[in-house]
């Protein structure tokens, strides 16, 4: 793995991973736990557009986060643009407790759902991950962490405390706050539009494609978030899941890399020129 001021760069999983569609999957899943935070869901109830253009919101941040991986070496640049835009952000939650966008214990849960995502597309779309894999995984994700210039206090030292530190806050932390009720609202029965797809072609896809996508994030919800917001997970479901899994890790490498690979992801392979597994020269 090579390091730029210690970001993640050629050779590291997340120039693997970061950039890998399969992403968007869990993208409900690591909204709604980010949403169930009641210091993250006010601010975003509070501050942005949220309720009239939820996925917007969702696809302008994408890029910009991926961003810390592949606009490398600069990716600390880019993670401090991103904490930029957040330092207005603050105000009083459900709870009447005063909150801001950059306080560790909410900015470092944000940054946790997005990196549980990634090693959920690995671990249960691509191949089951080793521990060294983990570990690795882990301790790239803390460094771009700390290239946002936030406190680490909380951020847990390796892969084995995050897992707890992540089961704690989704037991004892989360709940259903405005933001993440609307979320759930948006997830059975989705917007009228959705940006980057055509409105005719989104009119057709629309409601069939809200029920699998539903049972997708539920799926991969943890235990107790399912419980919290009511959801059940049966064998049958299990079972299906597995199928889904396999079908998945079979056929998106048939994909063709355009359509398997965000753009952002593309224009750093193509400006380094190195791709995704850091061993050779390719255009994308």
């Amino acid at each position: 793995m090579t390091l730029v001021d210690d970001l993640p760069g050629p050779g590291s999983l997340h120039w693997r991973y970061g950039g890998d569609r399969r992403g968007y999957l869990l993208m409900v899943k690591a909204g709604l736990l980010q949403l169930m935070h009641p210091g993250l869901g006010a601010g975003v109830e509070q501050h942005s557009d949220f309720f009239n253009e939820p996925w917007e919101r969702v696809l302008r941040s994408v890029p910009q986060i991926q961003g810390t991986t592949f606009d490398w070496p600069n990716g600390a640049k880019t993670a401090r643009k991103i904490r930029d835009y957040h330092t207005h952000i603050k105000g009083v939650d459900g709870h009447g407790r005063r909150y801001h966008a950059l306080d560790p214990e909410v900015y470092f849960w944000a940054h946790a759902t997005i990196f549980d995502s990634l090693f959920q597309l690995i671990d249960l779309f691509d191949h089951p991950m080793t521990d060294a894999e983990k570990d690795r995984l882990y301790a790239e994700g803390c460094a771009i962490y700390r290239a946002y210039g936030v406190s680490d206090r909380v951020m847990p030292p390796d892969w084995p405390s995050f897992q707890e530190y992540f089961d704690r806050v989704c037991r004892e932390d989360l709940e259903i706050t405005p933001a993440a009720r609307g979320l759930l609202e948006f997830s059975k029965n989705p917007p009228e539009t959705f940006p980057m797809i055509p409105p005719a072609l989104y009119r057709l896809v629309r409601k069939p494609s809200a029920k699998p996508l539903w049972w997708l994030a539920v799926g991969t919800l943890p235990e107790p978030v399912r419980e919290l917001i009511g959801e059940r997970w049966s064998d049958r479901d299990e079972r299906r899941f597995v199928r889904v899994q396999r079908a998945i890790r079979t056929t998106f490498p048939l994909l063709p890399r355009s359509v398997r690979t965000a753009p952002g992801a593309r224009a750093g392979y193509r400006r380094t020129g190195v791709g995704p597994r850091g061993h050779r020269k390719l255009a994308v």
